[in-house]
């Protein structure tokens, strides 16, 4: 009955009338020190927010466990891909793994495991083709020192039977046995320096030299054959012209070159070297007015082993032009034949003065 009144004096601003109210309602247990619980509006709203605050905890949580778990098995599951790729390497299999575009530390991961594989492979098949490599040789090796070997044994034994020979004959032998064991140390050297151009396995040592002084020295050699068939040899061309090459492996390019020349040009024929420079190349030519070279083998002939259908040289065993060819681009350079069936051959070396990297 009297609640307005009560409730009057408690929300009055006067202290005194507060204080008045506050003893009203002492009266009736209720005071500041009460529980909660005992107000029953009050203890039910407090149950509500904390059921409410309880259940937004557990799904809280529940979500949170569902994402990490989820998460959790994404990642694990790429590790166990991961895995499963690296065993396959292991077992030979190279194939690239997916996800490598992807943000993250995974992509990243992938993109490192795809270069991996990659460079796996690449090493593998470095690997097989060095085995085929040295496979092709050694049979290469013992196909052409076979002849040359199979000679030696055979004037072995006949000089073995000195007592029977005349003199004549034994120096004959001799002197065979002689030429068969230069053959067989030219063999040796070429196939050498073959296997070492085909593998790869030369550092070439460039510096700017004179090609004239290189050239020079590359004829030196074979002027003695070329005198003997009567070959009129023409070295022309501007003595300052400077490139950056490796003097030794050009000179035995163009050496090379200039042999396959002379063994295919007849007594009393012609072979002219000259040379010029413009502002990317120097370039050297090599001309003969020999037999010529026919156009269903003028693509093979810088094939190793090659041997031309009228070559008849002892010495000529197809791999002069193979290591010219080998040489010269192996510094940057290039070399082309051009040549006709009895119109000569030409022989055109390029070597660049400017480079790109």
């Amino acid at each position: 009955e009297s609640e307005e009144d009560v409730a009057r004096i408690i929300i009055s601003g006067d202290n005194k009338d507060y204080d008045y109210g506050k003893e009203i309602l002492d009266k009736y247990l209720y005071s500041e020190s009460q529980a909660a619980y005992k107000n029953t509006l009050m203890n039910t709203s407090y149950n509500k927010l904390l059921y409410s605050f309880i259940l937004i905890m557990i799904l809280l949580i529940t979500s949170v466990i569902a994402v990490m778990m989820y998460n959790y098995n994404k990642i694990f599951r790429r590790i166990r891909m991961v895995a499963s790729e690296a065993e396959g390497l292991v077992e030979g299999r190279f194939g690239a793994m997916e996800g490598e575009n992807e943000e993250g530390d995974f992509g990243v991961l992938v993109y490192q495991f795809n270069t991996m594989a990659k460079r796996m492979t690449e090493t593998l098949e470095a690997l097989q083709k060095e085995k085929l490599f040295l496979k092709r040789l050694i049979t290469d090796i013992s196909h052409q020192l076979k002849t040359p070997l199979a000679s030696l044994i055979m004037f072995n034994e006949i000089l073995s039977d000195h007592e029977k020979l005349s003199k004549e004959d034994a120096v004959r032998f001799i002197r065979e046995s002689k030429n068969q064991l230069e053959r067989m140390e030219w063999l040796v050297k070429n196939l050498l320096k073959m296997a070492k151009l085909e593998g790869k396995i030369v550092t070439f040592e460039k510096k700017e030299s004179l090609i004239e002084k290189t050239i020079l020295k590359s004829i030196e050699g074979l002027k003695t054959m070329a005198e003997a068939k009567g070959i009129n040899v023409v070295v022309e061309g501007p003595s300052d012209v400077v490139v950056s090459h490796d003097v030794n492996w050009t000179a035995e390019a163009i050496s090379n070159l200039f042999k396959n020349s002379i063994e295919h040009v007849e007594v009393g024929g012609n072979i002219k070297i000259s040379w010029e420079e413009n502002n990317v190349f120097v370039e050297i030519k090599i001309e003969d007015d020999g037999e010529g070279i026919s156009k269903s083998e003028l693509p093979q002939i810088f094939d190793r082993f090659h041997k031309g259908p009228n070559s008849n040289s002892p010495t000529n065993v197809g791999i002069g032009l193979f290591i010219a060819k080998n040489a010269i681009e192996g510094q940057g350079g290039k070399i082309n034949a051009y040549s006709e069936e009895k119109k000569g051959s030409k022989f055109v070396i390029r070597m660049m003065k400017i480079t790109w990297e």
